[in-house]
């Protein structure tokens, strides 16, 4: 790229030119984030967790340039993008559990490779999220820990405003906790190495309009009455957009020594934007060197204009030169030989090559030969793609494949291949499951949908056996069916099966659905379609549907509370929250917690404690409170 304008073209492949001018800058992938952390709640699940462990190390397997990996769980115990999850008493000994088999896996890998491969992961400093967190155990699993000291205050808060990134206790609130001081102390207590220490430098601001309140001259006194306007969502300006667009027309420079934090206070407009400049920035250096941590590292580089990383290199005390790049030299290319194979016989197999590449892009030769097993024809040795012909075997059969690749200069490279060739086995059953139960509201349309594989690979077909009293919408003889639920005045159970089969061998499973009343003894008059939902996409059975996503449904509409599949939306159904502003009478599939009102047969009735399955009328959990609210 000329300009940060520019899009992005081949992120890899410019990576990879990196690793081979620098060699000795590490690359890591960062997975999570505030976004994207949802998955690691849900590796208390140890076959869960196998699954991301193996992936990684899949991931790491074919993207050769990557060192490590980085994991952003954002956060033990809970308090990020989904409120929905977390569990303070729990997370903490996942979390180490996963840094722990994540270590194993790498340390296997670099048995396999012969390199060394990094384990970091990024963390909030909060003492309550820390607290969370046994560092001290996680630590020996770990190369560096990178400390999230930013976000401290924003726009979130009107009432406390302050230093977002503060090194040190502010000039105007020396009360103060959230300061990457406290956060490093917390850390040592627990017994941490200062060197696996990392300190976050922010490369965006966050700010606040409105202030008022304020007292003396120091805007960070104050109140506020929103956010300011973001570079890219409110609230948050990139770096580059505070020194181009907010340092002139009013805008002051300000600096609190005692927190060794900038800021930038408009008097005129009352606008306030907390950011790190490069004083802050190398006073930050100077702390990581006084404390003996790791080094500085910054999110995000791509909000830069320069002034912050040139800062961090500075301020960990390598001159005030920048980084001067090495005298430009031809580099070898990089051999990539593809992923190996397993495969059986009789089979063609494709060597791939393609993937190779010379840092320059220079042209290249390329030369396979057979390193391992019994002597085969590679045709198209001196190509990229080369083929090689595998016979049935009665045993498994491993070969290596060597590549060679040369540029124009006459450098090389060489990557390996394995195919293993596996015996022929006699023909296995295949697996399928359904859901064990399943309840659904009378008259409601769902799906079911039948999870099955064949360990041979076979073509599997669906046979499905229904009950009468259940309308099949459509999906006989495919993995999924749709159903319409039976109209019935009390909760009535029936089972629905299936039967996959490979055409030799067959395999089954049932799921007991439960069909609870609209209205068990009636008197609920409400409307319950709402108007809207047609501005609505329609909820579809075996989809995917992520935290916040919204869908219409029975003429509502329905945000899902978690990452959901083949759920139908049902006020029955925990993965569905209800949005449209409509009225259920009681049903006694749904939990009703003390003080919940609800219509029942002609009634309006008020729950005293928590209740489920228990009829208004009928016990005394409930207490009527006057006439249904519709009638």
């Amino acid at each position: 790229m000329n300009e940060w304008t520019d899009p992005y073209r081949g992120n890899f492949g410019q990576m990879m030119a990196l690793k081979q001018a620098y060699p000795d800058l590490k690359i890591l992938p960062s997975i999570g984030g505030w976004t994207l952390s949802d998955p690691f709640y849900f590796m208390h699940d140890e076959s869960k967790r196998r699954v991301f462990v193996n992936s990684v190390k899949e991931f790491l397997q074919t993207w050769k340039f990557f060192d490590g990996v980085d994991i952003d769980w954002e956060y033990p115990g809970g308090g990020a993008a989904n409120p929905e999850l977390g569990d303070k008493n729990k997370d903490g000994e996942l979390y180490v559990t996963l840094m722990k088999e994540l270590r194993t896996m790498l340390d296997e890998l670099s048995a396999e490779t012969g390199r060394t491969y990094q384990l970091t992961s990024a963390i909030g400093v909060d003492v309550k999220k820390i607290d969370v967190v046994d560092y001290n155990r996680a630590q020996q699993y770990m190369d560096y820990i990178f400390l999230m000291n930013y976000d401290m205050f924003g726009a979130f808060d009107l009432n406390n405003l302050g230093h977002q990134s503060g090194i040190y206790d502010a000039s105007h609130n020396p009360a103060i906790t959230h300061t990457v001081e406290r956060g490093v102390n917390d850390l040592l207590a627990q017994g941490l190495d200062p060197k696996k220490l990392v300190i976050g430098v922010p490369k965006y601001g966050r700010g606040w309009q409105g202030v008022h309140n304020i007292t003396g001259d120091n805007p960070m006194t104050g109140q506020a009455t929103g956010a300011i306007k973001g570079t890219w969502e409110a609230g948050v300006l990139d770096y580059r957009d505070i020194v181009n667009n907010h340092s002139s027309n009013g805008w002051e420079n300000r600096y609190d020594e005692q927190a060794e934090a900038s800021y930038k206070w408009n008097p005129t407009t009352k606008e306030l934007i907390s950011y790190d400049d490069p004083r802050a920035v190398k006073a930050k250096g100077q702390f990581v060197q006084e404390r003996g941590l790791a080094g500085l590292f910054s999110w995000e580089i791509d909000a830069d204009n320069g002034d912050l990383l040139n800062a961090m290199h500075e301020g960990l005390g390598h001159g005030d030169g920048g980084v001067t790049p090495p005298p430009v030299q031809n580099q070898p290319p990089v051999a990539n030989a593809g992923a190996d194979k397993t495969v059986m016989g009789p089979i063609t197999v494709t060597l791939d090559g393609s993937k190779s590449y010379d840092p320059e892009q220079q042209a290249m030769t390329y030369q396979w030969t057979q390193t391992a097993g019994d002597s085969l024809v590679i045709t198209g040795s001196d190509q990229a793609k080369a083929t090689i012909s595998l016979p049935a075997t009665d045993a498994d059969t491993q070969y290596r494949f060597s590549l060679v690749v040369t540029d124009e200069e006459g450098l090389t490279a060489r990557d390996t291949v394995t195919v293993t060739n596996k015996a022929e086995q006699a023909n296995q059953a295949p697996v399928v499951t359904l859901p064990e139960t399943l309840t659904v509201d009378a008259e409601a349309t769902f799906s079911l949908n039948a999870k099955a594989s064949d360990p041979d690979g076979e073509p599997l077909t669906y046979t499905w056996t229904v009950s009468p009293q259940f309308e099949v919408v459509s999906g006989q003889g495919s993995a999924t069916l749709r159903l319409k639920a039976p109209a019935v005045t009390e909760m009535t159970q029936d089972s629905v099966s299936v039967l996959v089969s490979d055409g030799a061998l067959d395999a089954t499973a049932r799921t007991l659905i439960t069909v609870n009343p609209k209205d068990i003894g009636g008197g609920n008059d409400c409307d319950i379609n709402d108007p809207n939902a047609g501005n609505y996409p329609a909820w579809t059975g075996g989809a995917v549907y992520n935290t916040g996503d919204q869908v219409s449904h029975d003429n509502l509409v329905w945000q899902a509370k978690y990452w959901t599949q083949n759920n139908e939306p049902s006020i029955t159904a925990d993965q569905w929250t209800l949005i449209s502003d409509v009225e259920f009478g009681w049903n006694a599939g749904v939990a009703y917690q003390g003080g919940e009102q609800v219509n029942h047969d002609g009634q309006r009735w008020k729950a005293k404690w928590w209740t489920k399955g228990e009829e208004p009328g009928k016990v005394s959990v409930w207490q009527s409170i006057g006439e249904s609210s519709c009638q």
